[in-house]
């Protein structure tokens, strides 16, 4: 049983631009979306080209809470108790990564994180080992991570298996190479 409500044209408010570009990607998502059916998406390409913008409107949606992981901040807090007084550091960094046990999870820029050591990507290839393992128990659930990486990027920062993991239960969506943010210049000479 579903819990999204049914949804009548849920991606509609997207300018033309969007359409051109991405109508395949559209047209599966407003499927899944109308069906109410679960749902893994790795949304890739390059900044601007609407990965965050289409993962929030799908939230928007489907007229319930997700939980939403800014990769940038969600790794600011993980510092930030690494390098407290907390007394209990493990105890505290396991609250935090609970949040991959949620029923519906945006990861958004993945590969953002900062700074971006080697550290940083174990820490998030262990936690998208965590959501693998949580979706292979719940099969209801729904996750959309967004990441500027493309596949062999995400391999060579995070590793294979985290390729791997991903594979398996998501559908990786490739964004159009365009920028919506990019305008054309005219430069006028006198």
């Amino acid at each position: 049983m579903s819990s999204f409500t049914k949804i009548k044209e849920p991606l509609s408010k997207f300018h033309d631009k969007y359409n051109q570009n991405n109508p395949n990607i559209l047209k599966h998502l407003v499927g899944k979306l109308e069906g109410g059916e679960p749902f893994h998406y790795l949304f890739t390409g390059v900044v601007g080209c609407g990965k965050t913008y289409l993962a929030n409107n799908i939230v928007r949606s489907t007229g319930v809470r997700w939980d939403v992981v800014k990769v940038i901040k969600f790794y600011e807090k993980y510092l930030n108790i690494m390098t407290s007084g907390f007394s209990d550091k493990w105890s505290a960094i396991g609250q935090l990564n609970s949040i991959m046990n949620s029923k519906l999870l945006v990861v958004d820029d993945l590969g953002d994180e900062k700074p971006s050591t080697v550290a940083a990507h174990d820490y998030f290839s262990n936690l998208i080992e965590l959501r693998h393992q949580y979706i292979s128990k719940y099969p209801e659930c729904r996750t959309i991570i967004t990441t500027n990486l493309n596949s062999n990027q995400i391999v060579e920062t995070y590793s294979s298996r985290v390729m791997d993991r991903l594979q398996e239960y998501f559908v990786i969506c490739k964004f159009n190479k365009t920028s919506f943010r990019k305008k054309n210049l005219v430069i006028l000479e006198s």
